[in-house]
C-alpha cells in the first residue's frame, strides 16, 4: 500500500469567501456626530464670553459685612453704577464716616476687581463674534499647492 500518492493528491478545503474580502466602505467616524468643529467651538467660547461678562458686569458687587454682631452682605453696585454711599449708608443704618470710608473704599476695590474680569471678557467675546462675521473661512482646494 503506497500512501505517498494519497498524500499528494489531498486538497485543501475551499473557504466560502474569497481570500480578499471586499473592500468595505469606510465608515463615518461616530464622534463626528458630537463633536465641535475649531470655527463651532470659538463660536460657543465666544458666546459664552459676552454672557458671562455682561452678567458680571451686571450683577450687583457684595463685600461681607465687617460687623461680628451683625453677620452678612452690604450690597455695592455693579461695575456700571460703581459704588454709590447713599445706598451703601442706608443698608449699613446710618454708619459714622470712618465706618462708611472704609466699607467705600472696600467696595471699590471689589469692584474694580470684578471689572478686570467682566469687560475684558465681554469685549474679547465681542471681538470674536465681529471677527467671525467678518472673516469668512474656505477650505484650501486640494489644487492650490501643487505638490
Amino acid at each position: 500500500m503506497n500512501t505517498e500518492s494519497d498524500l499528494a493528491t489531498v486538497r485543501q478545503p475551499v473557504p466560502p469567501y474569497s481570500e480578499t474580502p471586499p473592500a468595505e466602505e469606510p465608515s463615518a467616524d461616530p464622534l463626528a456626530k458630537v463633536m465641535l468643529t475649531p470655527r463651532q467651538f470659538w463660536a460657543v467660547l465666544a458666546a459664552a464670553g459676552v454672557l458671562l461678562g455682561l452678567l458680571l458686569a451686571l450683577l450687583p458687587v457684595r463685600v461681607a459685612n465687617a460687623d461680628p454682631a451683625n453677620p452678612g452682605y452690604v450690597s455695592c453696585g455693579n461695575t456700571i453704577g460703581g459704588v454709590e454711599t447713599g445706598p451703601l449708608s442706608g443698608e449699613l443704618e446710618r454708619p459714622s464716616q470712618e465706618v462708611l470710608a472704609t466699607y467705600v473704599s472696600t467696595c471699590e476695590s471689589a469692584v474694580a476687581t470684578r471689572l478686570a474680569y467682566s469687560w475684558p471678557m465681554f469685549f474679547a467675546g465681542a471681538l470674536v463674534i465681529v471677527w467671525r462675521g467678518v472673516v469668512r473661512w474656505k477650505p484650501a482646494s486640494p489644487t492650490a499647492f501643487p505638490g
